[in-house]
């Protein structure tokens, strides 16, 4: 159990950053995609959004995935309790990792659009 629970997040990333990079819907939504506040202000924001979602989020995943595959083949010569022990170490590790990659995306487009989704730093006319 505690080899399957320390997979289930990276596969879930890993799914999660495919369907941002693919199967993402042209425009913006309020039922499925990466949704941020400025991100949300154009169609071009919309997609830079979704785009960088999927790569972040799943190269975290897969990354993610062959590490914790590593880590829990180590399981097989432990006591119960240290397998616990490990796997919720896992688990928090991918937890921070995951809130940083969530937190990087979300500032990476509120520095680059702003609230109409229109780049900063383009000069007016």
């Amino acid at each position: 159990i505690c080899r399957l629970l320390v997979l289930v997040g990276p596969v879930i990333l890993l799914a999660l950053g495919i369907s941002y990079l693919f199967f993402a819907p042209k425009e913006a939504n309020h039922y499925f995609g990466y949704r941020t506040y400025f991100g949300m202000g154009s169609v071009q924001a919309w997609r830079f959004t979704q785009r960088l979602a999927g790569i972040v989020l799943g190269a975290l995943g897969l990354v993610l995935t062959g590490v914790m595959l590593v880590i829990s083949m180590g399981f097989a010569g432990m006591e119960v309790t240290d397998m616990v022990w490990a796997a919720l170490k896992c688990l928090g590790v991918e937890a921070v990792l995951a809130l940083v990659a969530n937190g990087g995306i979300c500032l990476a487009a509120t520095f680059r659009f702003d609230r109409k989704g229109e780049y900063r730093g383009k000069k007016k006319k």
